[in-house]
C-alpha cells in the first residue's frame, strides 16, 4: 500500500496490463459488479475501465454510476457489467455520504420472471454504514426475488449486517470466505447476497493481484 499508493492517484504504465489482468479473470460470468473503477480520468490515461472490461470481456452491456467526482485526476465509479439487458435501471445517491457512495438497482428478467441486482459499496463509519444499511432495506423490500453484491464494509455479526438480514429476505450463507486485505485476507467485507428464492451456491473468492479486496463469486440459481 505504501510502495504503490501513487497508482490511486497518477497514470502509470501498468494500466492497461492490470485492466487485462482484470478482464482475463472476469471472462464466463453472466453479471459483474465492481467498485471504484474509473470512468476516465488523469490518473487512467482517460481510459474508462468498465467500457474497457466489458470490451475485453465480451460483456455487451455495461452500466455506471460516477460516485467521487475529483475534476479530471479521478472519476470514481460503481459498474454492473451483464451479459443480457436490464428492464429497469437507477441510480441512488446513498445518505450520509460527504465523499460520494452509490447504489445501482437494475431489473433483469431471468426465467420469465424479475430478478432485482443492486449493486453498492457504503461507507468506512458505521453511523452512515447503518443509515445506508436502512436505505438499502427499503429499496430491497420492492422485490420478492434480489441479489445484493458489494463492498458493504462490515462483516456477518455486525450490527448493521445483522440488520440488513432481519428486515429484509436476504438469507445469509455459512462459510463465507475473507476478503481484505487481498494479500492476507482476514475480514470478510465484500458480499453476495440473495433473497430466499434463489440459491447461492459455491461462494469463493479468486486470487487477485490488481486490489486491495478480493472478488468474490458465486453461482446463483433459482430454488423452484
Amino acid at each position: 500500500m505504501l510502495t504503490h499508493s501513487y497508482r490511486y492517484v497518477l497514470p502509470h504504465r501498468q494500466v492497461l496490463t492490470n485492466l487485462n489482468l482484470i478482464a482475463d479473470q472476469l471472462k464466463g460470468f453472466d453479471i459483474i459488479a465492481l467498485q471504484e473503477t474509473d470512468s476516465g480520468s488523469f490518473r487512467t490515461y482517460q481510459i474508462h475501465q468498465a467500457q474497457y472490461i466489458a470490451y475485453r470481456t465480451g460483456m455487451p452491456y455495461y452500466h455506471t454510476q460516477i460516485t467521487r467526482d475529483v475534476g479530471r485526476i479521478a472519476s470514481i465509479s460503481l459498474a454492473l457489467l451483464c451479459s443480457q439487458p436490464c428492464e429497469k435501471l437507477i441510480r441512488h445517491r446513498l445518505p450520509a455520504s460527504r465523499h460520494g457512495r452509490g447504489l445501482m438497482e437494475a431489473v433483469f428478467r431471468i426465467n420469465h420472471r424479475p430478478v432485482a441486482v443492486l449493486v453498492t459499496h457504503l461507507s468506512l463509519r458505521k453511523t452512515n454504514r447503518m443509515r445506508q444499511i436502512r436505505f438499502l432495506v427499503q429499496r430491497l423490500k420492492r422485490y420478492p426475488s434480489a441479489i445484493l453484491m458489494g463492498d458493504l464494509n462490515c462483516e456477518p455479526g455486525s450490527t448493521e449486517f445483522s440488520y440488513l438480514l432481519e428486515h429484509t429476505m436476504l438469507q445469509n450463507v455459512a462459510d463465507r470466505p475473507c476478503t481484505f486485505p487481498s494479500w492476507q485476507p482476514q475480514r470478510r467485507l465484500d458480499h453476495i447476497l440473495a433473497t430466499g428464492d434463489l440459491a447461492v451456491e459455491h461462494l469463493h473468492t479468486m486470487p487477485f493481484v490488481c486490489s486491495d479486496h478480493l472478488p468474490v463469486f458465486a453461482d446463483i440459481r433459482p430454488r423452484h
